[in-house]
């Protein structure tokens, strides 16, 4: 039986994944305790009948955000990564390319570092399984992937490599007011956008050869 979430990824248009849209928009606005179905059936532009009969609780559309997301991330790389090693000697090459597909990814769905910045604030109690069902399997592919480009990580030096990666590209992308002005403008608009992808690029090379 297929999950709500499979059902919305194959009918972009339809009114589940229209209030998973807004669901991910909404969490990334307010975090998990600061939204609410009501809030996301507004948003979606549908009755909180119409919510509950597509999506069972407030839970289950921030497991399915989450879940959605990181699987995107899972399928760019795995679909970037693996063709390239296979291809490329040069793994500085392949960290280029791969780099750059990651970055303008976040670059492209503002939401996500807004999502996973709350996640981290908000710090919520609540269990959700997110941790274990989907970042912790996550990670380990991620993991598996770095130890192919060659450089011999310990489990703690590939959880911290990661995680730096991680922090950088959600605080440039997040495009605060504070670092517009400090930047001089926004990470979105060129020239901007071109030389913080090359910073983050060459930040990448240098953690790999550290």
């Amino acid at each position: 039986m297929k999950s709500a979430l499979q059902k919305a990824r194959e009918a972009p248009g339809s009114t589940k994944a229209r209030i998973l849209g807004a669901a991910e928009e909404v969490f990334a606005a307010r975090g998990y305790e600061g939204a609410s179905t009501r809030d996301i059936a507004a948003r979606a532009g549908v009755n909180i009948s119409s919510l509950h009969y597509h999506w069972e609780s407030k839970e289950t559309l921030y497991f399915a955000v989450f879940r959605n997301v990181f699987d995107q991330i899972v399928d760019l790389l795995e679909n970037t990564l693996p063709p390239l090693l296979g291809r490329h000697r040069d793994k500085r090459a392949v960290v280029d390319v791969a780099m750059g597909a990651l970055f303008d990814f976040f670059a492209g769905n503002p939401n996500v570092p807004k999502l996973l910045l709350r996640r981290i604030i908000d710090d919520t109690d609540s269990d959700l399984g997110i941790e274990r069902d989907v970042l912790a399997p996550s990670w380990k592919q991620f993991s598996a992937w770095l130890a192919r480009l060659g450089r011999p990580f310990t489990d703690a030096e590939s959880r911290l490599f990661m995680l730096s990666v991680h922090s950088v590209l959600l605080v440039y992308l997040l495009d605060s007011t504070a670092y517009r002005s400090l930047l001089g403008g926004s990470v979105h608009a060129a020239p901007i956008r071109d030389q913080v992808r090359r910073h983050v690029i060459e930040l990448v090379h240098r953690l790999l050869a550290a």
